[in-house]
């Protein structure tokens, strides 16, 4: 079986779509799963939010569009990050997107 990548204390298990922060279980939606494993399969890259918002939600990216990829990113922040207004796991690359290094 795929090992499970770990960035920082964030352990995510691909096969099995589960994700611990610090040994704990953090339950995250499909949605903000899929965005996790998007910015994970494109680590080192810059994700842009129509990118990310078209791999995610299937759907063509419209102006407004952002708002929603925004949001989502935000709350996955609020459950993997230990400081969520400084995050050290997804990072917001200004005017561009967003990536894991």
């Amino acid at each position: 079986p795929a090992a499970a990548l770990v960035l920082d204390n964030l352990e995510v298990d691909l096969a099995a779509h589960s994700v611990k922060s610090a040994g704990k279980d953090v339950p995250l939606t499909d949605t903000e799963y899929s965005i996790l494993e998007h910015l994970l399969k494109n680590r080192g890259k810059t994700v842009t939010a129509a990118d990310m918002y078209e791999a995610v939600w299937k759907e063509k990216f419209l102006p407004g569009s952002g708002n929603t990829v925004m949001v989502h990113v935000l709350n996955l922040r609020r459950k993997i990050e230990e400081n969520p207004s400084n995050p050290r796991i997804i990072r917001t690359v200004w005017g561009k997107g967003y990536q894991i290094d």
